[in-house]
């Protein structure tokens, strides 16, 4: 008997809290996009020889995406940086797609790399060429100078 009251008080506490029990919804959100993959070729470039005041000689590189979807190569650079801290601005690195006109001087920000329209679609062996070059003014400091660059491709 005893067990039989301890259950039903049990079971009338389960049922008057269920009135006490508040639903409410959650909303979720997903962006899906494909994965977009970057491969750089070569992944260094070196320039030797650079004069001051003078632009150097182009080096190419090419940048292949694989995956699906529209896309921006997007760049940025940190300064450039020489022994004893003597510094340049990130505009001494400039690049344009091999087949465009004018260079385009680097910048801290990511800037998209591609001329008109600005966007790709990746399709397979995607690939776009680019002319890299270095252009010191003419009262730089001599020194072996270096910089990061990021080139990062943007799934739109």
């Amino acid at each position: 008997m005893k067990k039989s009251m301890a259950i039903l008080f049990v079971v009338g506490l389960l049922l008057a809290s269920v009135g006490i029990v508040q639903a409410n919804t959650l909303s979720i959100n997903a962006n899906v996009s494909s994965a977009i993959s970057l491969a750089l070729d070569p992944a260094t470039l070196t320039f030797n020889g650079v004069q001051q005041g003078t632009p150097s000689a182009s080096q190419p590189l090419t940048a292949t995406t694989t995956g699906s979807g529209n896309y921006q190569l997007q760049l940025s650079s940190t300064t450039f940086t020489a022994a004893g801290g003597i510094t340049q601005p990130t505009t001494v690195l400039q690049y344009k797609e091999t087949a465009a006109v004018p260079y385009v001087n680097a910048t801290a920000t990511a800037t998209n790399m591609l001329a008109a329209p600005g966007t790709a679609v990746v399709a397979p062996g995607d690939a776009k060429t680019f002319d890299f070059r270095v252009n010191f003014p003419a009262n730089a400091v001599n020194g072996a100078y270096a910089a990061t660059v990021t080139i990062t491709a943007a799934p739109l």
